[in-house]
């Protein structure tokens, strides 16, 4: 059951850091044409400030946090780690994973409750298009909901790895742990 909820989230993560790389692609062409535009011809787009800060890097950023988190990649202190036992170090995880999930559930409440109103309200961005912000705040409740699903699969994964006295997922790997080729 563990392994099939794993899956599930890794293949919306997997889905949301393809999204992200079309937006980096997206960053790159845009930035690439209005440089062109702009030293050649003196005609730079007048729209990509907005485009590339309003919704491609707040995409590229939050559809990427959780398939981040997937494989370790996020900075983590792990000093001690080391010296702890296995169920002492799942305890660690559980509790670290408990305490941000709390943080991650304010975080994706507040957002979309931003979201909506942004919505509702027909909140657009001041300049030459008026470019709806609530498409740029969505971003946010995807990522950091994905997040939170993934967060709190491995709060009980690491909880059910302290009560069965077996791990059940894997602990992330310490640092300086792993094998050189």
């Amino acid at each position: 059951m563990i392994e099939r909820i794993h899956q599930l989230i890794s293949r919306c993560e997997r889905l949301l850091n393809k999204v992200a790389a079309v937006m980096l692609f997206a960053i790159m062409l845009v930035v690439v044409c209005d440089v062109f535009l702009r030293y050649f011809f003196n005609s730079p787009l007048s729209w990509s400030y907005e485009l590339i800060s309003l919704y491609l890097m707040v995409g590229l950023f939050f559809f990427a946090l959780s398939d981040t988190l997937n494989h370790n990649g996020h900075v983590s202190v792990d000093i001690l780690h080391n010296y702890m036992p296995t169920p002492l170090r799942h305890l660690a995880e559980c509790v670290a994973y408990g305490f941000a999930s709390l943080v991650f559930i304010g975080i994706f409440y507040m957002s979309i409750i931003r979201t909506y109103e942004s919505f509702i309200g027909g909140d657009v961005m001041a300049g030459g298009i008026a470019w709806p912000t609530w498409v740029s705040y969505a971003a946010v409740p995807i990522g950091c909901g994905l997040m939170l699903v993934r967060m709190l699969f491995r709060f009980v994964g690491h909880g059910l790895s302290l009560v069965q006295s077996r791990s059940v997922i894997a602990l992330p790997p310490v640092a300086g742990t792993e094998e050189t080729l």
